[in-house]
């Protein structure tokens, strides 16, 4: 990697004023990536996206937040044993506006540069890119007409009164690909500065040394939050019981769980 090249991660992104100027490559196309890469492009700075396999959700749907459905619907109590992939990984949150809905499509029209799936640092300037951006797109449009579906089935199944669907314009636009799609990109000769990293969050549970509690990948081993080991619990962790799990919303039932756990273990 040239030295000159600025890596943060997107925990550290304020904006884009604190970044030199230059293009950006943002990498991951999650809730941290798709509104970086809009924030970017909205303050005139010239955006690479290297995207993923990442659902969307859009903001608002049939006269209500997104989430509010979600809540209603049940689709956020849908329990971890039915989320977990075969490789045992939890899956990606999908892709959610802060205050509108931002799709891969809506951030092409703004200008943002559509990659596919970042692959590996050729040599020393040199990134490589996977030939599955259509596929990615794809993904999120199924992956928000699936949950609009599920939406869609809770208010006539019990018959709640909600407005017609409207179309959402960042998910009818067309999308503006690379033609023909870039697999390569030189990163000095691209004009790119920085790299913003969005690529997920992992729980550093390297402090906990007790044998049996975390798994190969450091992670708890855990049911719904109690370890396998007894005595300790783990609050708060993405997907712990529920689709729920790791947000706001599951933090009060959670931990009244958990008390309740605890309690009942102290009386045995």
């Amino acid at each position: 990697m040239p030295s000159d090249i600025r890596q943060v991660d997107a925990s550290d992104y304020r904006n884009a004023a604190d970044l030199q100027s230059g293009a950006m490559l943002v990498v991951g196309s999650g809730q941290s990536g798709g509104q970086i890469a809009e924030d970017l492009v909205e303050a005139g700075r010239t955006v690479f996206l290297a995207t993923s396999r990442t659902g969307r959700l859009s903001r608002r749907y049939r006269g209500h937040d997104i989430l509010i459905w979600l809540v209603r619907s049940g689709f956020l109590d849908v329990p971890r044993k039915e989320l977990i992939q075969p490789s045992g990984r939890i899956p990606a949150r999908a892709l959610l506006g802060a205050v509108h809905t931002i799709s891969l499509q809506s951030l092409s029209a703004k200008g943002v540069i559509l990659l596919g799936r970042f692959m590996d640092l050729e040599h020393v300037s040199h990134f490589s890119f996977a030939d599955n951006l259509e596929e990615n797109l794809r993904f999120a449009d199924e992956a928000s007409a699936n949950v609009k579906r599920h939406i869609d089935e809770y208010i006539a199944r019990t018959g709640t009164e909600a407005p017609a669907a409207e179309p959402d314009p960042a998910e009818i636009v067309a999308a503006r690909l690379p033609n023909p799609p870039i697999r390569s990109l030189e990163l000095t000769g691209s004009g790119i500065t920085s790299i913003i990293w969005c690529t997920g969050f992992q729980g550093d549970f390297s402090w906990v040394r007790v044998s049996g509690v975390l798994d190969a990948m450091g992670q708890p081993l855990h049911e719904e939050g109690v370890a396998a080991i007894a005595g300790i619990y783990f609050a708060g962790l993405d997907f712990a019981s529920t689709r729920k799990s790791g947000t706001i919303l599951a933090i009060a039932e959670e931990a009244a769980s958990l008390v309740e756990h605890i309690g009942a273990s102290l009386t045995r």
